[in-house]
């Protein structure tokens, strides 16, 4: 049992590391972002808060603009890191958001200074807000008590807390005039 354990746990380390490691690169080298790095001269950041980036789009042919795509990825992009962390440190959610803040802070600063991209508050929201949807859907979902009931519990948690998040940020930037 303790081997069997033993690997399981190594798996989702291994896991945690190639998923760290894809997204990495598609902050450093993703989208066009080397030959963007030739044309920067300065840093760019955008340290003004002007509402969440989540929008549910209006028409059909904004289901498919790069913009909505781009910020729902933000989004969806880091719900896994609220799953695996969990998995592999055992950790309760302010020591995981504080790790999870910290890192992407320094990413989105790399980011920055590298030209390889922006220093953007609102990512670093839209990130977290991410890995605190995957941490609580993974939480919640994991006691179930099938393994299939698990899965499948975290992915319907998923769906119904980015569905909350983009309802609760479409009123909080009307109420608020964003």
């Amino acid at each position: 049992m303790g081997i069997k354990r033993q690997n399981l746990s190594s798996g989702r380390v291994i896991l945690l590391i190639v998923y760290t490691i894809a997204i990495i690169y598609f902050m450093f080298f993703g989208f066009g972002r080397p030959q963007i790095n030739d044309t920067l001269t300065e840093y760019r950041f955008s340290i003004l808060f002007t509402g969440i980036p989540l929008w549910f789009p209006k028409s059909l042919s904004l289901v498919f603009s790069k913009l909505w795509i781009f910020s729902l990825g933000n989004l969806l992009a880091f719900v896994p890191f609220g799953i695996l962390i969990p998995m592999v440190l055992s950790t309760k959610y302010y020591k995981f958001i504080f790790i999870f803040l910290i890192s992407i802070l320094s990413l989105e600063i790399l980011q920055m200074v590298t030209y390889l991209g922006s220093f953007d508050i609102e990512d670093i929201i839209v990130n977290s807000l991410g890995a605190t949807i995957g941490y609580f859907a993974y939480k919640i979902g994991n006691k179930s008590k099938s393994r299939l009931k698990k899965i499948m519990s975290t992915i319907v948690l998923i769906l119904i807390f980015s569905f909350m998040l983009i309802v609760f940020a479409e009123i909080f930037n009307k109420v608020f005039d964003f």
